[in-house]
């Protein structure tokens, strides 16, 4: 028998990712956790980040913003918020925003709010596009 975890990635609007995995890496709010078959039960939030998943012939990537996980009888679901597969980003468009945000964030003074707005949002181009270009 195959030490497996049946692994389930979905956001309120559809499905993102179903199958078995060896090994899996979520982004929670205070850190990495990984998940191995056997794993005793846990529940916990979602931060924004990346998330691996180990199958025995590749690893999928994904990008989740904020919600939360369950592992349980070898069962990892996680429930995000947002969720987005390697394959729906684009690297190429992901620079664009970027450079978009420097040059909208040169303009703006350097402690109002909007600049700080504007860093998060930077922030998750970043992850998005390290994702993007695995």
């Amino acid at each position: 028998m195959e030490r497996v975890i049946n692994c389930t990635v979905l956001t309120p609007e559809r499905l993102i990712y179903e199958g078995d995995v060896g090994f899996a890496v979520v982004q929670a709010y205070n850190g990495e956790m990984g998940f191995l078959y056997g794993h005793s039960p846990l529940i916990s939030r979602l931060g924004v980040g990346e998330v691996r998943l180990n199958n025995p012939k590749s690893v999928d990537y994904l990008v989740i913003e904020g919600g939360i996980v369950e592992i349980k009888d070898n069962k990892l679901i996680v429930l995000a918020e947002k969720a987005y597969k390697k394959a729906d980003l684009s690297a190429a468009e992901l620079e664009n925003k970027m450079k978009e945000l420097d040059d909208k964030m040169t303009s703006i003074p350097p402690f109002s709010e909007e600049k700080f707005v504007l860093r998060l949002e930077k922030d998750m181009l970043k992850i998005k596009l390290k994702v993007a270009k695995r």
